[in-house]
């Protein structure tokens, strides 16, 4: 791409509009990665810093990304080690955490606003404890599971676990890469039990057993 050399002769107002254009929504990654010690982790994340920040120490200082998430360590980096921090737009950029626990990010769960994990609902540690974690991310308006065990299994998961963001705002992502809301996953996992159960003379929802006229429908 071209350098456009009169740039910094624009008008701030006009600089700092274009350097807003840059951004863009991300999905970045973030996980610990352990030190030589195994009892200390540094924060990690593979995702590039946005190339805005890179431009000159203009767009660095314009506020567009925040240094971000450096509170999460599990021990004093008493190796040597700097603080980690992550450049972030808290507003718009997706929180990708993988399988790394939720306890991780406790300390900075109320400033993300767009969470990714993978889970297994069907993993009694997850279903039964690490789940009621969730609701430490008290400000999150959308959250995408990608459900290791498969989208069937997540049937009903926001009935069962608390989402702070509503069931409307919760995306389930199988394994081959399919998206799903979870309220028309549970709708369709509904209408095709409603047929099972009809097919073999009862009531989804009662559990009775069905009229012969109904049965035939």
């Amino acid at each position: 791409m071209a350098t456009f050399h009169p740039f910094p002769r624009l008008p701030v107002e006009l600089r700092a509009r274009i350097w807003e254009m840059t951004v863009e929504p991300r999905t970045v990654e973030i996980r610990l990665a352990h030190a030589a010690q195994p009892s200390i982790c540094h924060l990690f994340s593979s995702t590039p810093v946005p190339a805005t920040l890179q431009a000159c120490h203009e767009a660095r200082t314009h506020g567009l990304y925040q240094q971000a998430f450096s509170e999460i360590y599990y021990q004093v980096p008493s190796d040597g080690a700097e603080w980690r921090y992550v450049w972030l737009n808290l507003d718009i950029d997706m929180i990708s955490i993988g399988q790394t626990s939720f306890f991780v990010f406790k300390s900075v769960a109320p400033t993300i606003k767009r969470l990714k994990f993978e889970r297994e609902n069907s993993d009694e540690g997850f279903y039964h404890w690490e789940s009621s974690e969730i609701r430490d991310f008290v400000n999150v308006k959308e959250i995408h599971v990608v459900c290791a065990d498969g989208m069937g299994a997540w049937h009903k998961a926001t009935y069962e676990h608390y989402f702070p963001c509503g069931p409307e705002n919760v995306f389930y992502i199988d394994p081959g890469g399919q998206m799903m809301r979870s309220i028309e996953l549970d709708d369709m996992c509904d209408r095709e039990l409603e047929e099972s159960y009809r097919q073999d003379g009862y009531d989804y929802h009662s559990g009775l057993p069905l009229d012969d006229g109904d049965t035939a429908l």
